[in-house]
């Protein structure tokens, strides 16, 4: 079966791409993605959470250019002195037991990108950001923004309506909630400590709210601190515990609160906002923490996300919930400028048509009907990427930009949508001239960008 989990096969500076189709004229900006880049190392295979990240970038403007680079992370570079792992469940027991007393870590950079005042961030789960070059995506070292102490998520959501982007951080057993201001400083909004050690992968912000959804599924601490070779047991799901959802007000970061409700998980939320005394999110919901066993794969024997709408009350401490589509996808997305406000369209990357096949779709939240856009046989497909257009502020009006490798051909390609004609498929295809592996999360960065 072709596999998106593989090695990255050439790394390159900006070169050209081959366009097949029109690039569109106001389609200016550079497209930045990362993923495990790296799944087999020194003769050993990783879990793609743990493997060494790659970036992927395509700059448009008339033409297309693409780079791609792994992330050369100090840690990375001292194994590849050492000419073996020093970090990961294959390093030597002695130096894995050495770093889960010290809490050394090696940050991979394979999970997210973030672009704030002019720099450019690799991110992971439990690292700080490693910041890299936008002229040739050269690593150029671990930063933790003069103010990180501990870890920094992959996860940071913008606010257009606040010019704020936010994020969280874990620093032993508290959860750091930061805001990064187009202008000024990094400061923390507030600390707070979690119900147990727990795998909390995004979370969500409103014009005036952080939530999170703390789910039970918590670190096996022994496991963790010896290293050993499974990473998806490092955790456990423990159904006697519900989700703690806790509400955190902008204005008054102190003072939270805190709903429990019986236990599911939230990989990825696509927006949040309020409407009265109501929060409304829309995420896609999960049973458990099967999906760890195989990441980039969908297997008939891991439950099946859905996308969901949750409602929370805070002041009557009520919470509601409804199924929004039957569409089996994941990575759910809006237009970026109706972050943390109300929005109609969820867009998401679709896992299979009646044929099997990936690609695009969008429900239409008030119609409530879905529509999609299928990729052909053995091409396989990544999170969408919505780009507004320029000077318009309809909702639905944008490009959708997805990274997809035809597996026959053994290269990739960015595909170029109309938001609103997608399913007629893409205006352009920007051809690499090898295969890019897995990429999880990305961004696209305007050609005249403003945080």
């Amino acid at each position: 079966m072709p596999s998106l989990n593989h090695n990255i096969k050439r790394t390159h500076s900006f070169e050209n791409l081959h366009v097949e189709g029109k690039i569109p004229e106001d389609l200016k900006g550079t497209l930045y993605r990362v993923g495990p880049g790296l799944v087999e190392r020194f003769g050993q295979s990783k879990h793609p959470f743990m493997a060494d990240g790659a970036i992927t970038a395509v700059r448009i403007n008339e033409s297309a250019q693409g780079a791609c680079k792994l992330v050369e992370s100090e840690a990375f570079l001292e194994e590849e002195r050492a000419g073996k792992t020093l970090y990961d469940p294959d390093a030597p027991l002695l130096r894995r037991l050495y770093n889960g007393v010290t809490r050394s870590i090696k940050n991979t950079g394979n999970t997210q990108v973030l672009h704030w005042q002019g720099e450019l961030y690799a991110l992971m789960e439990q690292g700080k950001p490693v910041r890299f070059s936008e002229s040739d995506l050269a690593t150029l070292g671990t930063d933790n923004l003069g103010i990180i102490e501990g870890s920094f998520s992959a996860h940071p959501h913008r606010v257009e309506q606040l010019k704020t982007t936010f994020n969280f951080g874990i620093n032993g057993n508290m959860i750091e909630v930061f805001a990064l201001p187009d202008n000024g400083n990094i400061k923390i909004l507030t600390r707070f400590k979690a119900p147990w050690i727990a795998l909390i992968h995004d979370f969500i912000v409103t014009k005036k709210h952080v939530l999170f959804f703390i789910d039970p599924a918590k670190v096996i601490i022994w496991r963790a601190m010896l290293g050993l070779k499974d990473f998806s047991k490092y955790f456990q799901w423990d159904q006697t515990e519900g989700t703690h959802i806790i509400v955190i007000p902008l204005n008054d970061p102190e003072s939270r609160t805190q709903i429990t409700v019986d236990p599911f998980r939230v990989w990825h939320f696509a927006n949040a906002y309020e409407q009265g005394d109501e929060i409304i999110i829309d995420a896609f919901r999960h049973k458990n923490i099967d999906v760890l066993t195989k990441p980039t794969q969908l297997d008939d024997d891991i439950p099946k996300p859905e996308l969901y709408r949750f409602t929370v009350n805070t002041k009557k401490k009520a919470f509601t919930d409804e199924a929004l589509s039957d569409v089996i996808a994941e990575f759910p997305i809006v237009n970026p400028n109706f972050i943390g406000k109300q929005h109609r369209y969820i867009w998401m990357q679709h896992y299979q048509d009646t044929n099997g096949n990936e690609g695009i779709a969008v429900h239409d939240t008030h119609t409530d009907k879905s529509k999609r856009w299928s990729a052909p046989d053995d091409h396989l497909c990544s999170e969408a990427i919505f780009v507004p257009k320029p000077n318009n502020n309809k909702e639905d009006n944008g490009w959708l930009l997805q990274l997809i490798q035809d597996s026959n051909k053994q290269k990739s390609y960015l595909a170029v949508f109309n938001s609103i004609t997608f399913e007629d498929g893409p205006v352009a295809k920007l051809w690499f001239d090898h295969p890019i592996p897995a990429t999880f999360h990305g961004i696209f960065v305007p050609e005249v960008a403003y945080y």
